[in-house]
């Protein structure tokens, strides 16, 4: 079969059965995501930002759905905050970012070598040759799966348009069964050790079966002074939100992302601040529809509202529960100027539901009972005293 590089690609997303594919527009890879649209005959979005494009793609793979995300090699640098907590977060299907570089630099700001920054971080990548890159998508998505981490594959995006030749393959398409295992899904401080040992065992090729998982904290009284304190003031919410929960719960790092934890188990998936939004729009995309994302409001402010502008331009229904301190409870309390919240979230007021008392549990159970039986996206902010 003979075509552009840019629908050899696409061809080999589609024979492998990726359905969720991002992409932030950039030479080579808008190519490339225009043909996967055309060849699925899909109206896939652009994303805004790699960090969220990146992510969403990550988390869908968490959540079985073989996924991709195209971005230029320096949207990579862009999207390194979520990349890095995702080396730690094993995938359940294969994630694939596709890395197109502009080595001329004539479609960038400058020229960057994005090898050296792979290999620091370290992620696994393959350098692709233009003339076998359809073969180079199926093996980066084979090793993704054979390590349960992301891969990404370098393209060169001058060569996208060159004519390519390839033999089309059969039953490469695999379902993938989601389980939750907060060891693999929750990073956190309390499995850090545990969770870099196995990260280690990967990069040197060693066994991380034989690495032996720590005993879960139990909520509040394993935790440290200060983690302790935050979850003894979140407990009340939680006591009712466990009730709620749906079929998967996304966090971020914050004080909140604790209550994953036994005996409460109240959330599913926790990679970087901010990311629980990106997160559970992945898990959306997926096939779970009744999902939730915890975020607290110094990493919604950081970067979580990057998510919500991607959630408004593909009308995802999830809900979203955001803990309002008015400090950055994770890092210190370093206060937040109540300004800024109240700004971003200007005109959200139809979406936005209020807990003006988070400690009273019959005013809890009613706002999440009422967000949860809608089909609309729903923010609710619960109000906490500084």
């Amino acid at each position: 079969m003979k075509t552009t590089a840019a629908h050899a690609i696409a061809q080999a997303l589609i024979d492998l059965g990726v359905e969720i594919v991002t992409h932030v527009p950039g030479y080579g890879g808008t190519e490339t995501f225009q043909a996967y649209n055309e060849l699925s005959m899909k109206l896939n979005k652009y994303s805004f930002h790699e960090e969220v494009a990146f992510t969403i793609a990550h988390g869908a793979s968490i959540c079985g759905k073989r996924s991709a995300s195209m971005m230029k090699s320096h949207g990579l640098l862009k999207a390194a905050n979520s990349l890095m907590d995702s080396l730690y977060a094993e995938t359940t299907a294969g994630f694939v970012t596709l890395i197109f570089e502009d080595k001329s630099g004539k479609h960038s700001d400058n020229i960057l070598e994005i090898i050296p920054v792979l290999q620091g971080l370290p992620m696994k990548f393959i350098q692709s040759s233009t003339a076998d890159i359809y073969d180079d998508v199926i093996n980066a998505f084979h090793e993704s799966e054979l390590e349960k981490r992301p891969v990404a594959l370098l393209i060169n995006a001058l060569e996208i348009k060159n004519e390519v030749s390839f033999e089309k393959k059969s039953n490469l398409s695999k379902k993938f069964i989601y389980r939750r295992d907060i060891y693999q899904h929750v990073v956190h401080p309390m499995l850090s050790d545990y969770q870099y040992k196995v990260f280690l065992a990967k990069k040197l090729g060693g066994d991380q079966t034989t690495i032996a998982r720590p005993d879960l904290p139990i909520v509040p009284v394993d935790f440290p002074e200060r983690a302790k304190n935050t979850a003894v003031k979140y407990a009340p919410l939680f006591d009712v939100f466990k009730n709620f929960r749906g079929e998967v719960v996304t966090g971020d790092t914050s004080g909140s992302s604790s209550f994953a934890f036994p005996p409460y188990d109240c959330i599913d998936i926790v990679t970087y601040m901010g990311g629980s939004i990106p997160l559970a729009i992945g898990a959306y995309m997926a096939g779970f529809k009744n999902v939730w994302a915890l975020t607290g409001d110094f990493g919604f402010i950081a970067a979580g509202s990057l998510g919500l502008i991607e959630l408004l331009n593909r009308e995802i229904p999830i809900k979203i529960l955001l803990f309002y301190n008015k400090q950055a409870a994770a890092t210190g309390g370093q206060l937040i100027n109540r300004k800024i919240l109240r700004h971003l979230l200007a005109g959200f007021e139809k979406n936005m539901m209020h807990i003006a008392n988070p400690l009273d549990p019959f005013e809890v159970e009613s706002v999440l009972k009422e967000a949860s039986t809608s089909n609309e996206f729903k923010l609710i902010i619960a109000d906490y005293p500084e």
